[in-house]
């Protein structure tokens, strides 16, 4: 259930790490997301899949920082 809980916050991370810091926030969601992976087995693929999230976010997030200027920390 703690797993599950993981993969839902590195989620919402994911979505602000595209608006606001990437920097910061991406690598937060990528650790939580490989946490919550390895705490079950249960979700394992919800995990997996909030990992390529978060990392998709990471990319993106700092393809919008450069081209719009913002901080990327």
């Amino acid at each position: 259930m703690v797993a599950g809980l993981f993969c839902a916050f590195s989620f919402a991370l994911s979505g602000l790490a595209i608006a606001r810091q990437p920097g910061l926030l991406a690598p937060v969601a990528i650790l939580l997301a490989l946490v919550a992976a390895r705490m079950t087995a249960g979700h394992r693929t919800l995990a997996g899949v909030a990992v390529i999230v978060a990392t998709l976010a990471f990319f993106f997030g700092m393809i919008v920082a450069i081209s719009t200027d913002n901080p990327l920390f």
